[in-house]
């Protein structure tokens, strides 16, 4: 899933610059493609993995021809998306507001589903909290929240990291996933009426050789692998990325990603069952991509929410 990200304010910028430095690449080519646009020409300086020209600096502030010669500017490029991920804040002012802006700019030059990616400080006024992200979800197709914390920028990279490899095809080493889902199938789970929020977890397994040599007789209990990946599950479920009322989401997404021995069908079952089990309502849609790697992850998605836990 290759998304057109652009970076709103001060804040939006600075995480679109974290996630052009780690976006994660499938047959070389980054599927984030990240972009800045704000008024503060210091913060638009420190960028370090957004390219010069990709930065925008608007001197009229919520200047709506500034805007959309931003947008037009970005979209007169020839380059292929799927979708567009607006980062904002709803802490900051200019970066709220803008963000909308360029949510309903973007929504005049593609068709594609827009996400908005917003991170917000729980304290404070909450009616006025609840109020930015109801305005905010009207402009966009999807919403997810970010608490704002020590590391948010670390959280956001390695869910949505996880997220774009859905469906997504490594060309050399021509391997596809137990469960064949393409990005289609990942918007419909997230385009509810509602927000999102999602968490990720990861575990570092042994090196391949000591697993054949030393663990055999553990792997060859059924169910291992399963209850590993059920654990992770758990896992991400406790890390969100914002306090939710599971049991008000329309439905729920995961994906693993990891050696193909690791993921079993039977892991991804069991995964279903836990998620089913929160409401009789809930749908749940699932994928993995495979690759060679001691790293074992998941990311969960809710989307749908209609209670905070604010």
């Amino acid at each position: 899933m290759r998304l057109l990200t652009i970076g709103s304010g001060i804040r939006g910028s600075q995480i679109a610059d974290y996630i052009a430095k780690n976006s994660v690449k499938v047959n070389k080519i980054k599927l984030f493609k990240c972009y800045a646009v704000a008024r503060d020409l210091e913060t638009l300086k420190s960028l370090r993995g957004i390219p010069e020209q990709d930065r925008f600096h608007l001197a009229v502030p919520q200047s709506k021809a500034d805007v959309g010669g931003v947008i037009n500017s970005i979209m007169e490029r020839p380059e292929i998306f799927e979708g567009c991920l607006i980062v904002s804040s709803l802490d900051e002012d200019f970066s709220y507001f803008l963000g909308m802006e360029i949510a309903e700019k973007v929504r005049e030059s593609m068709e594609d589903p827009i996400i908005g990616l917003t991170t917000l400080t729980i304290g404070g006024e909450i009616a006025e909290l609840r109020r930015r992200i109801k305005e905010f979800r009207k402009k966009v197709d999807i919403l997810i929240l970010f608490q704002e914390m020590s590391g948010v920028e670390e959280k956001i990279v390695r869910s949505m990291n996880l997220i774009s490899l859905v469906g997504e095809i490594d060309l050399k080493k021509g391997k596809t996933g137990e469960v064949v889902v393409d990005t289609s199938d990942v918007f419909n789970a997230m385009m509810k009426p509602g927000v999102a929020a999602i968490g990720c977890a990861s575990i570092k397994l042994p090196h391949p050789l000591i697993r054949r040599l030393f663990m055999k007789k553990d792997y060859q209990i059924k169910g291992v692998r399963a209850q590993r990946m059920v654990d992770l599950l758990k896992k991400a479920h406790k890390n969100l990325s914002i306090g939710i009322d599971e049991k008000s989401a329309k439905s729920a997404l995961f994906v693993f990603s990891g050696d193909p021995e690791e993921i079993t069908m039977d892991g991804v079952f069991a995964c279903i069952s836990i998620l089913e089990s929160l409401s009789s309502e809930i749908e749940v849609r699932y994928g993995d991509y495979p690759c060679k790697t001691r790293e074992l992850s998941v990311a969960l998605l809710y989307a749908g929410v209609t209670k905070l836990k604010l």
